[in-house]
């Protein structure tokens, strides 16, 4: 993992708590390790003035292997630190256990939900409609070819 998604959700948890997040251009699409690293050193140090527990954070090498559980681990403890949304109303609370074969005691975190509704979705009716027009013109315009063609 290269940290960026980690980094945003700190900030999005507590704004301006990663300094700067190296992101991957169109040009360079892919980061470098020092980068990377950079990124997943900014993501725990931003954890740890949040508030993550020390037990609970994972380490560098978690992160850049992609050892989910330690990362979830992590991600779980920094979420339960969100517990209300910008406008003030608390987020729905689940419980997450951790897997039995983890952990010989089962534990259980709080993960924050945040009820939103997704943005409309294009109506079957609209696709039909757009398809039509474009099937409209593209036969208008070999009309008019084959018609130049005739004459």
């Amino acid at each position: 993992m290269d940290g960026v998604v980690l980094c945003h959700l700190a900030n999005h948890i507590r704004p301006r708590s990663v300094g700067s997040i190296h992101v991957p251009s169109p040009a360079v699409p892919k980061l470098s390790m020092a980068k990377c690293r950079r990124n997943v050193e900014n993501f725990l140090d931003a954890c740890k003035k949040i508030g993550v527990p020390q037990s609970s954070l994972c380490s560098p090498y978690d992160i850049t292997q992609c050892r989910l559980h330690p990362v979830r681990v992590t991600v779980l403890a920094l979420v339960a630190l969100d517990t209300t949304s910008p406008d003030g109303k608390p987020h729905k609370i689940i419980s997450a256990g951790s897997p039995a074969s983890c952990r010989a005691s089962e534990t259980h975190s709080m993960v924050s939900v945040t009820t939103q509704t997704p943005p409309p979705a294009w109506q079957i009716w609209d696709i039909i409609g757009s398809s039509l027009v474009h099937i409209i013109c593209l036969v208008l315009l070999f009309i008019a070819y084959s018609w130049i063609e005739l004459t």
